[in-house]
């Protein structure tokens, strides 16, 4: 299931998918979803134009007890009778009547206090349960992930492999394109953007730590902080961009602070590539890409001292404790020192070139090629790969 506003991870699967079916010409690829597909959100060369891969839209109104992944979608498969399919978003149908891989981001929902309800908690654990029990091969996008579903949940080191993620590739395309300054003024008008700002991925969940972010910012040094904005962007829904606003408030950084709900795709390549740090000092993530995306874009980042951001961030970030305003306020400090950044940048480029989506894409496509030799019945080439998507 393609979402029709794709978010982080679904536009990145996007991302991944479309050289897919390039690198392997010669097999077919079926694409379920749901709702139209919107090609302005999507990568600038989307998988479903590829003469060899086929759509394939199955709705299901209402949608209730996770209906269109337990019933419609594998009597679809059934239909179809793909060689292969692919879950990529932690979760798995109770019954496949076809042999699987499975990508499993992250156990957030299970590890990080607060994150979710005790309902929500169980129903993750039992999607990312029945995946990991049933799937031929499961792929994780970090080593973090990896030993945590080790650890929690006991899959076998030999069942996974690591198949890290890469820049976003619109972001990554416009950054190589410089910035003009008419696109930074508008931007800076639509969005009441002074002239230097940070920015922050908040979204509407805990874990990204919106109020961390304030009340660190807060603690900095009024001289050092005094030209800047703290920029939070997704802040979804009203509630909790009414509950950032008040803590601004509280802190007194209402002036210095921008609390911003949805930001339409377009415009986020700019906000970023305009911003002079990206603060993620998560509490926790599967991969990390807002860090790639700033890497692309020559923007210092601080993050977190935990998970997997180390993993991607490498020597190339500013690092803090998510749980210490003091230690985020130290960070924020570190970033806004013109020699730190300076450093930090080049720094930031030659990580960045251990990811590629060509590299991801092939390691993707090897397997599934492992998969398939294990399944005596079925031929390897041509074969049939149906993708199905379920953005979070």
């Amino acid at each position: 299931m393609t979402l029709p506003r794709p978010r982080g991870t679904g536009r990145n699967l996007l991302d991944a998918y479309r050289l897919i079916p390039r690198l392997r010409p010669d097999w077919e690829f079926l694409l379920y979803h749901q709702h139209p597909l919107d090609d302005d959100t999507a990568p600038h060369d989307p998988p479903w134009r590829h003469p060899n891969v086929r759509l394939r839209r199955i709705d299901m109104p209402g949608d209730r007890f996770d209906a269109w992944l337990q019933v419609r979608l594998p009597l679809a498969i059934r239909h179809d009778r793909p060689d292969l399919m692919h879950f990529p978003a932690n979760t798995a149908p109770k019954w496949c009547p076809a042999p699987f891989v499975a990508t499993i981001h992250d156990l957030i929902p299970l590890l990080v206090p607060g994150e979710a309800s005790t309902e929500q908690m169980l129903a993750f654990e039992r999607g990312v349960g029945r995946a990991v029990t049933h799937a031929a091969r499961i792929i994780t996008p970090s080593s973090a992930t990896r030993d945590a579903l080790h650890q929690r949940l006991d899959v076998p080191l030999d069942r996974m492999i690591v198949i890290p993620w890469a820049p976003d590739d619109r972001i990554a395309a416009e950054a190589r394109q410089g910035f003009c300054p008419r696109r930074r003024q508008r931007l800076r008008d639509t969005y009441g953007l002074g002239q230097r700002w940070l920015l922050s991925f908040s979204g509407g969940t805990p874990r990204k730590n919106a109020l961390g972010v304030l009340r660190g910012f807060a603690r900095v040094p009024l001289h050092v902080r005094e030209d800047f904005q703290v920029v939070l962007a997704g802040c979804e829904p009203a509630t909790v961009r009414d509950e950032l606003a008040r803590e601004a408030q509280r802190l007194g950084l209402a002036d210095r602070c921008r609390v911003l709900g949805f930001v339409p795709y377009r415009d986020l390549p700019a906000l970023l590539r305009g911003a002079s740090g990206l603060l993620m000092p998560s509490r926790g993530e599967g991969f990390g890409l807002p860090i790639l995306d700033a890497f692309a874009c020559g923007v210092p980042v601080l993050t977190s001292n935990l998970d997997s951001m180390p993993e991607v961030a490498g020597n190339a970030a500013v690092y803090c404790d998510p749980e210490d305003p003091d230690s985020i306020a130290a960070g924020i400090a570190r970033l806004l020192n013109p020699p730190t950044a300076a450093h930090l940048v080049p720094r930031g480029y030659k990580q960045l070139a251990r990811f590629s989506w060509e590299r991801t894409a092939e390691a993707i496509c090897a397997t599934y090629e492992q998969c398939l030799r294990g399944t005596a019945s079925k031929s390897v080439a041509p074969a049939a790969a149906a993708l199905e998507g379920c953005p979070r």
